[in-house]
């Protein structure tokens, strides 16, 4: 990522913890949570196209995200693209996991992506990303996307990273 650098304590992925700062017993606070997802939202990169996604809450291994689904968003048809439903959950499982004791945010190793519906334009979708286990090496994380007004889910995402020994 180029630009500033983040704030100290906040992990980046692919650049660890910035002035080596490690959070309370959790390894990350709520507020390093959130200056690592805008420092990777206001990115130079892909990930800029998530400027508009808001972190809703978060509690260990868990984190909730939601996203109005604009122009900017979508494919020809006007729904919600499949590129940016898979980097949503890279995304977001990046922050869940973030928000573990461990706190890195590891690589991506596998990820997979069941889509189940559509989301329009002005509609507001719920990113929900769960760690289902953190083993010495891997990660796993689950995420479902759904639309905030009925609940319906719009897709699903599976996210294996490699976290180090």
């Amino acid at each position: 990522r180029r630009g500033k650098a983040p704030p100290a304590g906040v992990a980046v992925p692919g650049r660890g913890r910035a002035g080596g700062q490690r959070g309370g017993s959790m390894g990350f606070t709520m507020e390093n949570l959130k200056e690592a997802m805008k420092y990777m939202l206001e990115s130079k990169g892909f990930d800029r196209v998530l400027r508009k996604m808001k972190l809703q809450s978060a509690t260990p291994g868990k984190v909730v995200c939601e996203m109005k689904v604009e122009e900017e968003h979508t494919n020809r048809g006007g729904t919600l693209h499949g590129g940016l439903t898979a980097t949503l959950v890279d995304v977001v499982s990046t922050a869940a996991l973030l928000y573990t004791e461990r706190a890195v945010p590891g690589v991506s190793v596998d990820m997979n992506i069941t889509y189940t519906s559509a989301a329009k334009i002005g509609e507001e979708i719920l990113i929900t990303a769960q760690i289902l286990k953190q083993g010495k090496t891997l990660a796993f994380a689950t995420v479902d996307l759904t639309n905030k007004a009925t609940g319906k889910l719009i897709a699903q995402g599976r996210h294996t990273k490699f976290i180090g020994n």
